[in-house]
């Protein structure tokens, strides 16, 4: 038996990757889930409270993929590698969800409400970041250029290589890894 609201999202979800925001209309989104229109309306209030769910949903499967395997033990550069090898194969593995996460980003969607409501679901990986500039570890820059030298970099990779213009074995994963690591450690390290 099928879970509505999960069609519904899953349908969404295939919808905008295909359409985008504007070109999704929920009519057709209840034709794509199987669901009568007025069923949507049961679940979320209107298009933008189903499209900020779909969004808060994906985020929280986001986030606990990239921290799934961390050792609170092991060192700074070894959690580094972990979620960079982490989020690069969510995205390989999710391009769908991959590509919702950076349209809805880059939309009028994301608000300041909507970026608070998914700190928490990063609050781990801000909190393994402070302790390793605290400790010196990595260098003190703002958050926002160490993800554009971590995530974004590890999402350009994804990108390519579902698009097939590079090819990413285990040896080029490992030396993209280091090329990002190298960006933000210490000298110390």
């Amino acid at each position: 038996m099928s879970d509505k609201r999960t069609d519904i999202l899953e349908a969404t979800l295939q919808l905008i990757s295909l359409y985008g925001f504007h070109g999704t209309p929920m009519s057709q989104v209840a034709t794509q889930a199987g669901v009568g229109a007025g069923t949507i309306y049961r679940y979320f209030d209107n298009k933008e409270s189903l499209i900020k769910e779909l969004f808060l949903e994906i985020k929280r499967e986001f986030s606990q993929a990239i921290l799934s395997d961390i050792q609170s033990e092991e060192r700074i550069e070894q959690t580094f590698r972990r979620i960079w090898l982490n989020t690069f194969h969510f995205c390989v593995n999710n391009p769908q969800k991959m590509l919702f996460l950076e349209q809805y980003h880059n939309s009028p969607y994301q608000t300041a409400e909507i970026e608070a409501a998914t700190l928490e679901y990063l609050a781990p990986i801000v909190a393994i970041i402070q302790a390793a500039i605290q400790a010196g570890e990595i260098k003190d820059m703002p958050f926002e250029m160490l993800t554009t030298f971590s995530y974004d970099v590890a999402v350009a990779f994804a990108k390519r290589k579902i698009a097939g213009t590079l090819i990413m074995d285990e040896t080029q994963l490992e030396m993209a890894v280091q090329a990002c690591w190298n960006a933000i450690k210490t000298e110390k390290l």
